[in-house]
């Protein structure tokens, strides 16, 4: 972090200000997309190239300080992802209005009316409606309160990361929630077995009910700004999602 810092407030000022101008001046989504990207190889390449790197206090836990002198230093490599994050975090604080809606009244008027139409749907969209179709045995911890708590944080965020975060965590406490639901009726039995344990399938009736009646708002936008403006290096879980 303060390797960042130091470089934006640095020798990095007169690129990046270059780059946040390229970005506003970019007329479609997928043009802003490859600016941004541009830009975090820019810092990557940076921040491999800067042997002050080594004096920034990193935590070596899995080999020696004085002799690592690699970036595929475990260590260093959990150092170098929280540096684009923070570079992530920092472009979209200054560019969000510009890269999540492009389109302008357009584009908030999709929006408008997507939500408009959920709102509608939160009438009908019960736990045994027939095309959402959760299982009986799930239903005791509806409506997954926990779980629409992390939806609800969606505005909050302005990095495409930072948004992502909140439908992990999401989908995570789903998943909790369903095998607290499905496991409660075979454990107290004393008994256990591979049908307690949700999969896919009994997660995704859930999360439509869940987007349905949480109903964030500007859905469509933060879709569409996640799929464009993630970051390319994302591995593991984020990558599934």
């Amino acid at each position: 972090k303060q390797w960042y810092q130091r470089r934006v407030r640095g020798s990095f000022d007169e690129q990046f200000r270059e780059y946040r101008r390229r970005f506003r001046e970019a007329p479609m989504a997928d043009e802003k997309a490859e600016v941004f990207y541009e830009y975090c190889d820019f810092v990557n390449e940076r921040m491999v190239e800067d042997m002050s790197i080594q004096t920034l206090g990193i935590n070596h836990s899995s080999c020696d300080e004085r002799e690592c002198v690699s970036n595929e230093c475990p260590s260093m490599e959990a150092h170098l992802k929280e540096v684009l994050r923070l570079a992530e975090v920092n472009f979209f604080s200054l560019l969000f209005n510009n890269a999540f809606l492009p389109n302008g009244d357009a584009q908030l008027q999709k929006d408008v009316m997507f939500r408009q139409r959920l709102n509608e749907l939160q009438v009908t969209a019960s736990l045994d409606h027939p095309d959402i179709q959760i299982p009986a045995r799930y239903h005791r911890e509806a409506p997954w309160t926990p779980a629409q708590y992390h939806l609800n944080l969606l505005p909050a965020f302005k990095s495409p990361s930072g948004k992502l975060s909140c439908v992990i965590s999401c989908v995570f406490t789903i998943f909790k929630l369903l095998f607290v639901g499905a496991s409660g009726l075979t454990v107290l039995d004393g008994t256990t077995d591979e049908s307690s344990v949700p999969g896919a399938d009994d997660l995704m009736p859930v999360l439509i009910y869940i987007i349905i009646h949480c109903n964030p708002p500007n859905l469509l936008s933060t879709i569409e700004y996640i799929n464009y403006f993630l970051p390319r290096n994302i591995s593991g879980q984020d990558q599934y999602m």
